[in-house]
């Protein structure tokens, strides 16, 4: 039993726009000791996610996503800083749900419980305060109302959740929003970098990654992508990504702290280049890289070594984490790259993406194309050489076909050409 997901949101009580919104927050942060910075800078980062229609605003963290406590606290100091009510709302194994609403004070206020709250609570569950929660009802709706959907039956929590938002003026989109969720391309979100203002600057686990992995890697042809997401790229004939990345995980006693650096291949012939993305939204083709090495030293007749699921380190000591990423980049050069090396053409491409897919993507794209999932490299198997020799049967059905395959060939071509822009934006080729 764990956290399925935890969020939360800003009561926006005097109905600031969207700039006015983030003026405010930047200021109370400001006031708080933190200012604004970019990313490679910033040791707290927010999500500001906004919706015209919701009296709320939704805030999100990557340091909630692996630690509800550390929202829960985090939450109740927002409350405080800017003088408003703030909620957090934690999904436990998608059929629980714990709403926790902090006041002006920052202090808890009141607490809701929603879906099979006993297995996980015990049988108390106090009636929700209705002078508390009756400030915000929204558009018509009753006290009554807001009663009945807390008390329904779900079989997923999320889906009271999402009948529960508009009745407090809140968008569904936002009570279910997290930053594993967001995306640049959302018009609706702006995404906040803050560091202590005056201070010795504090080396982040983003901006230690990029500089310890970056400068090991950059002599075997990596480049870090400037941005939020810790993403570092080689690119080989103009088609084919390698990439390095991580994510933060629950760490193991003793540590406070702890990483899953992940690796994977891409090519300008899936639907789109994903490098915009959080490593929760790519993680269908991105692998442990302790996976690869393993593979490699399998294959190699090697004993094999031990390579850590996770690295751990401490926190507050950097020489820690600097040590856990020195060891990760050694790792990485020395059973990883060898692996990467070898898949530098279509045919290996497709080899590695075979071998190395995700459990829930394993069916391969045959005959029609009847499976096509939207991030697979399932367009590579049009491309190889060796499917067209060695499954006559899909040659068959491939060629004999006329509107399919040319359907394939215009597809090839404008995911290509799409793709190909994207990793010259990032510097990645010239």
């Amino acid at each position: 039993m764990g956290n399925f997901f935890t969020s939360s949101q800003i009561f926006n009580g005097d109905g600031l726009d969207k700039q006015q919104f983030i003026d405010k927050f930047c200021k109370a942060m400001a006031d708080s000791g933190y200012v604004v910075c970019d990313s490679d800078e910033g040791e707290k980062s927010y999500i500001l996610r906004f919706d015209a229609d919701s009296k709320w605003v939704a805030i999100a963290s990557e340091e909630y996503a692996q630690n509800s406590n550390a929202a829960k606290s985090d939450t109740g100091r927002i409350a405080k800083m800017l003088g408003t009510y703030c909620m957090n709302t934690e999904v436990i194994d998608s059929d629980c749900a714990a709403m926790s609403l902090y006041g002006k004070d920052g202090k808890s206020a009141d607490m809701l419980l929603m879906g099979r709250y006993d297995d996980y609570f015990g049988d108390d569950n106090p009636e929700p305060n209705e002078k508390i929660w009756s400030q915000f009802l929204s558009g018509g709706s009753t006290w009554e109302q807001f009663k009945e959907i807390l008390g329904g039956e779900y079989v997923f929590v999320e889906d009271g959740l999402a009948q529960l938002a508009p009745v407090i003026g809140m968008d569904s989109g936002n009570l279910l929003f997290s930053a594993e969720d967001a995306e640049y391309a959302d018009e609706l979100m702006i995404f906040l970098e803050f560091k202590r203002a005056g201070g010795k600057k504090q080396l982040t686990i983003n901006s230690a990654f990029k500089k310890i992995m970056g400068e090991a890697l950059e002599p075997y042809g990596f480049k870090v992508i400037k941005g939020r997401q810790p993403y570092i790229v080689r690119v080989i004939n103009n088609e084919i990504l390698h990439v390095i990345s991580f994510y933060p995980c629950d760490p193991d006693y003793p540590y406070d702290k702890a990483i899953i650096i992940v690796c994977g291949i891409a090519t300008v012939y899936r639907k789109r280049i994903s490098l915009d993305l959080t490593l929760k939204q790519n993680r269908i083709w991105l692998n442990y890289y302790s996976k690869l090495g393993i593979s490699f030293m399998k294959k190699n007749g090697m004993e094999k070594e031990r390579l850590p699921f996770i690295s751990c380190y401490n926190s507050n000591d950097q020489e820690s984490m600097i040590a856990t990423l020195k060891t990760g980049a050694e790792n990485i050069i020395k059973y990883v790259l060898p692996v990467f090396d070898e898949v530098k053409d279509i045919d290996s491409a497709l080899d590695f993406v075979n071998e190395f897919k995700q459990p829930r993507n394993r069916k391969k794209c045959i005959k029609i194309c009847d499976y096509y999932p939207e991030e697979d490299e399932a367009f590579l198997n049009f491309l190889s050489e060796k499917v067209l020799t060695e499954r006559p049967e899909f040659l068959d059905n491939y060629f004999n076909d006329h509107d399919f395959h040319e359907w394939v060939l215009n597809e090839i071509e404008k995911r290509k050409k799409e793709n190909t822009e994207i990793i010259k934006k990032l510097n990645l080729i010239d």
